[in-house]
C-alpha cells in the first residue's frame, strides 16, 4: 500500500499500537466475551466466534450498572459508538455507529426498527428510551442494509429486552441523588408450563439544570449574536416512564407464540437557544412531550424435521411528539410567534423469515417484508401561506437472502443480498459477506466483511415544503478486517480492528437548481459524499482473578467530507473508555470508569471546535443478602466542564445512591 492511503494505514497502525501500549501500561485492556450467542449479526443465533461481523454485546449486568439516565449512558464506551446529548437527562440524545449519521444507524427493540417516520431522517431520539428489563444489546458494526433493509449504513442497534423462565422472579429499585433526580424500576418474569412472560416499568424525575449555558466558561448571547444571556434558571425539570411486556406460549412442541409490547414517554423543559427576546429563552413555555409505542406478534413453527424454522411476525409502532416554543414560528414577514408543533409518525407491516438447515452445506436465511410508514405534522396556530402540513406515507416492501456456511473446523462465512423498493421512490439492492477464520493452536481468529449500505429518502425529505419526491437513496460500501487473540491462558481478549465506508448521494438542503420556484428557501437534493475509516481496538483482562478485573476500548475515526475535504462535524477523530473493577471482597464490588473524547467540530456560524475531555465515574455496590443490594455511584469526579453540543451544559460533580431487592 503507497501514496495517501498507504500514509493512512501507517499512521493507524501507530496510533492503535500506542493505544494499545497506554492501556497495558494502566493494566486497562478491554474486549468482547468470544462464546456468547448474537442474533443481530446474522438473523439468526451465531456464536461471536464464528461471526465475521464486527458486534459488540452490552451485558445485562453493565445495562444495571449504567442505565439509571437512560438508554444513551448504556452505550457510551462500546467501540465505534458516539453518543451526543444536548443538556442532561430527558434532552435530546443522538447515537451514531463508525461516523455515520444518527438517521443512518438502524435502532431496533427485539427486532422491530422504532426510527420516528415524521422527523427529518428518521433518527432515534434515545433520550426518550427508558430502560425497563433489558437482556442484553447488539451493537453490530458496519453496513448491514443487506440484512435489514434501509437505515443500516453504519450499523445496527437491536435492543433484546428479557424472555421470562423458570419459577417467578421480582426485582425494585429505587435511587436518588443530584439534580432532584429520582428513579426506580421494577420487573417481574418465569414461566409456567406452555407460557413465558416478563413485564418491566421505570420510572425517573430530575429537576436538572439549565440545559442552555449551564457550567459554559465563556459569555454567551441571544440569536442576535450581541445581547448576554438571561441568567441561567435553577433547572429544567425532566419526568420520564417506560414499560415494556413479552409473552411468549408454546402451542406444540413445533409452533409458539410471542407477543411483545413497549412503551416510553417523556415531558421535559428545554431552552430556546434561537430566541430573541432576552425572557423568551429559558420562558416555561418551552416543552415537549413524546411518547412511543411499539408491538409485535410473532409465530415460530418447525418443520420437514426441525430442518426448516419459520417465523412469521406482524408489527406496529407509534411515535407522537409535540413541541410548543417562544419563537418557535414564522409568519410571511418572518416575524417570530409563540406556537406548538405536532409530529406523529407511525409504521406498520409484516414480514417472513425462514431458516433453512442443510446439514454440512449450512444454513440458508431468506425472506420478505411489507413495511407501511406514516407522517403527520401540524401547527397552532398556523397564518394562512406560513405552514404546509404533511400528510404522507410510503411502503417499501422487500426480499432477503442469506447462505452461511461453516468449512471445515476453523473457516466460516457468509453470503447474502437483499432488495427493497419503494413505492412511488427508489429501488436499491444491497449485498454482504464476512468471513471468521480460526486458529486454534494459537487461538487466533480473523474476521472481516464487507457489504452495501442504503438509507431510503425520509418522508419529510420527500414530502415536507421543502421535499423533493424523486430523491433516491442514499448508499455506501464498507468494509473492515480485523484479529482477535486470547492470551494468558483466556485471561486476556484483545480485538483490533479496522474499517472504511464511503458513502454517495447523501441528502443535503441548499437552495439549488432543482428546487421547484416555490421553494426560496431551498429544498432537499442529492449531493453529499464522505468517507469514514478508522481502527477500533477492545480488549478484556482477567488481571487476578475473581479480584481485578479490566475493560477498555478505543476508537480512532477519520471522517471527511468528500466535496470539501473538510472533516465532519460531530466526530471525534479519538475517543476511548476503560474501567478497572474490584471484586476481592465478599458480597462487595468497586468499579472506577473513565470515558475520553477528543476534540470535534460542532455546528455553529462559523463552525466551533470543541475541546476534549475526560470523565471518571465510581461505582460501587454491596450485597447485603440474597435480596438487598445496595449501591451508589459519585459521576464526573474531577467536575469536569465540557460540552457534547456546542453551549448546551454537562452535570457537575454528582452522587447517587438507592436499593435494589430481588425475589
Amino acid at each position: 500500500m503507497s501514496g495517501k492511503n498507504g500514509s493512512f494505514a501507517t499512521k493507524s497502525f501507530l496510533r492503535a499500537t500506542f493505544a494499545l501500549s497506554a492501556l497495558f501500561s494502566a493494566d486497562l485492556v478491554l474486549a468482547d466475551t468470544l462464546d456468547q450467542i448474537v442474533v443481530s449479526a446474522s438473523r439468526s443465533e451465531e456464536s461471536i466466534s464464528r461471526s465475521g461481523s464486527s458486534v459488540s454485546v452490552v451485558s445485562n449486568e453493565a445495562i444495571e450498572k449504567h442505565s439509571s439516565k437512560g438508554m444513551a449512558d448504556v452505550l457510551r464506551g462500546v467501540a465505534g459508538v458516539e453518543v451526543r446529548e444536548a443538556g442532561g437527562i430527558g434532552s435530546t440524545a443522538s447515537v451514531s455507529i463508525r461516523g455515520a449519521n444518527p438517521g443512518q444507524t438502524l435502532v431496533l427493540i427485539d427486532g422491530i426498527r422504532i426510527g420516528d417516520p415524521s422527523s427529518t431522517d428518521g433518527a432515534v431520539d434515545f433520550g426518550n428510551l427508558a430502560v425497563t428489563d433489558v437482556e442484553r444489546i447488539e451493537a453490530l458494526r458496519g453496513p448491514q442494509s443487506a440484512l435489514y433493509g434501509s437505515d443500516a449504513m453504519g450499523g445496527v442497534i437491536n435492543i433484546i429486552t428479557r424472555r421470562g423462565d423458570g419459577p417467578p422472579k421480582y426485582a425494585a429499585s429505587v435511587e436518588g441523588g443530584s439534580y432532584g433526580t429520582i428513579h426506580s424500576r421494577a420487573s417481574v418474569s418465569g414461566s409456567a408450563d406452555q407460557l413465558k412472560y416478563a413485564f418491566a416499568i421505570d420510572g425517573l424525575h430530575s429537576d436538572g439544570f439549565a440545559r442552555y449555558g449551564y457550567r459554559i466558561n465563556r459569555p454567551l448571547t441571544l440569536a442576535d449574536g450581541v445581547t448576554p444571556l438571561p441568567k441561567l434558571p435553577w433547572g429544567d425539570p425532566t419526568n420520564r416512564g417506560g414499560a415494556s411486556g413479552r409473552i411468549s406460549y408454546r402451542l406444540s412442541d413445533s409452533a409458539t407464540f410471542e407477543f411483545g409490547l413497549s412503551g416510553y414517554g417523556n415531558a421535559i423543559r428545554f431552552d430556546n437557544s434561537f430566541a430573541f427576546v432576552p425572557t423568551n429563552v429559558f420562558n416555561a413555555r418551552n416543552h415537549s412531550n413524546a411518547t412511543l409505542l411499539q408491538g409485535y406478534g410473532r409465530l415460530t413453527s418447525l418443520a420437514f424435521d426441525g430442518a426448516l424454522q419459520n417465523q412469521f411476525s406482524v408489527f406496529g409502532n407509534l411515535t407522537d411528539r409535540t413541541i410548543a416554543q417562544t419563537e418557535g414560528c414564522f409568519d410571511l414577514f418572518f416575524t417570530a410567534f409563540d406556537c406548538r408543533s405536532g409530529y406523529r409518525g407511525s409504521r406498520r407491516g409484516a414480514e417472513y423469515q425462514g431458516d433453512l438447515k442443510l446439514g454440512l452445506f449450512g444454513l440458508v436465511i431468506f425472506g420478505a417484508r411489507t413495511e407501511t410508514e406514516f407522517a403527520r405534522t401540524s401547527q397552532d396556530p398556523a397564518p394562512a401561506g406560513t405552514f404546509t402540513a404533511i400528510n404522507a406515507q410510503q411502503t417499501i416492501n422487500s426480499a432477503f437472502a442469506q447462505h452461511r456456511v461453516t468449512l471445515g473446523e476453523r473457516l466460516d462465512l457468509s453470503l447474502g443480498g437483499r432488495i427493497d423498493v419503494v413505492s412511488g421512490g427508489p429501488t436499491f439492492a444491497t449485498w454482504r459477506a464476512t468471513a471468521s477464520y480460526r486458529l486454534l493452536e494459537t487461538q487466533t481468529r480473523l474476521h472481516a466483511s464487507i457489504g452495501t449500505g442504503a438509507k431510503a429518502p425520509s418522508l419529510f425529505q420527500r414530502f415536507s415544503q421543502y421535499g423533493n419526491p424523486a430523491l433516491i437513496a442514499e448508499e455506501s460500501l464498507g468494509g473492515d478486517a480485523g484479529i482477535e487473540q486470547k492470551l494468558l491462558d483466556g485471561r486476556l481478549v484483545l480485538d483490533i480492528t479496522a474499517f472504511s465506508n464511503r458513502y454517495k448521494n447523501l441528502i443535503g438542503f441548499d437552495v439549488v437548481a432543482s428546487c421547484s420556484p416555490a421553494q426560496i428557501f431551498g429544498c432537499y437534493y442529492n449531493v453529499g459524499r464522505a468517507l469514514t475509516r478508522g481502527i477500533e481496538v477492545s480488549g478484556d483482562f482477567v488481571i487476578v482473578p475473581d479480584t481485578w478485573k479490566a475493560r477498555a476500548t478505543y476508537t480512532y475515526l477519520q471522517s471527511t467530507n468528500l466535496l470539501t475535504n473538510a472533516p465532519l462535524y460531530q466526530r471525534p477523530r479519538n475517543q476511548a473508555a476503560a474501567s478497572l473493577v474490584f471484586t476481592g471482597l465478599s458480597n462487595f464490588e468497586a468499579e472506577g470508569r473513565v470515558t475520553f473524547v477528543g476534540p470535534r467540530l460542532d455546528f455553529a456560524t462559523p463552525a466551533v471546535r470543541l475541546g476534549s475531555y475526560a470523565k471518571w465515574d465510581l461505582l460501587a455496590s454491596y450485597k447485603v443478602d440474597q435480596r438487598l443490594t445496595v449501591f451508589a455511584r459519585l459521576e464526573n469526579l474531577t467536575n469536569a466542564r465540557y460540552e457534547e453540543v456546542y453551549s448546551f451544559g454537562v452535570a457537575g460533580r454528582s452522587i447517587f445512591g438507592g436499593l435494589r431487592v430481588n425475589w
